[in-house]
């Protein structure tokens, strides 16, 4: 493989591997041999991510993927109150503002809802900021929207409060977490190598990117607790 799967951290790197299947996937539907590779690949992230959530955990995993639709749920709906906002006729200035905030709230696409959790969560994170500025206040009072606003903010807290308490039990993990993040290495690494052999090297690349930030965030931890304090 063309760069270091291992030293990515297992959890991350078992979210990643379902999006890299889903790629491949995605942009080859049935081919044989990708699909067994895929299928592999997500045979041994589901290893890594019980793994990583002990028994106990596991309600609080189910009540996660609630909590986490509930807020894809609430931010959707506010963005599609805004663009109603932004075509609907009569007022110019309202539609203005309306586009201006649709252009903040979704300045390329709503695919980041169905990225990793982590990344999601910072995204909205961004956007609950801009609302709660100053600028975004005011566009939210003048388009009467802060009853969505608050339904995002109450679905946001609760997949907070739900992920503390589960990041609370990360001390109950088992041994066999990096364990079982081998397999799951030598699965991406037969899919990566099938990939760069059958198609090309920068479709390899192309259908692995989602590993990419988390390899470039490993390195710099590693660079990281390698300098020494000044």
């Amino acid at each position: 493989m063309s760069f270091p799967i291992s030293m990515i951290p297992p959890e991350p790197k078992a979210s990643a591997a379902r999006l890299v299947a889903d790629r491949v996937d995605q942009l080859r539907p049935g081919h044989v041999v990708m699909q067994a590779l895929t299928r592999n690949v997500r045979e041994k992230a589901a290893a890594v991510e019980d793994a990583c959530a002990p028994k106990s955990e596991k309600d609080l995993t189910a009540q996660l993927m609630i909590d986490d639709r509930g807020r894809d749920q609430s931010f959707t709906a506010l963005t599609l109150a805004t663009e109603a906002g932004s075509l609907l006729p009569g007022d110019p200035e309202l539609q203005e503002k309306a586009q201006k905030l649709l252009a903040r709230l979704v300045p390329d696409t709503l695919a980041f809802l169905h990225d990793s959790m982590h990344a999601e969560s910072t995204i909205l994170s961004e956007r609950l900021a801009y609302l709660e500025s100053d600028e975004g206040a005011a566009l939210v009072r003048d388009l009467k929207l802060a009853p969505y606003v608050d339904n995002l903010k109450a679905h946001m807290a609760a997949y907070d409060a739900t992920f503390a308490a589960r990041k609370a039990q990360k001390d109950l993990r088992p041994d066999q977490l990096w364990t079982s993040a081998v397999p799951l290495d030598q699965a991406l690494r037969a899919l990566y190598a099938t990939l760069a052999s059958l198609e090309s090297v920068p479709f390899a690349r192309e259908c692995f990117v989602d590993m990419e930030p988390l390899l470039a965030a490993a390195r710099a931890a590693r660079t990281r607790r390698a300098t020494p304090a000044p």
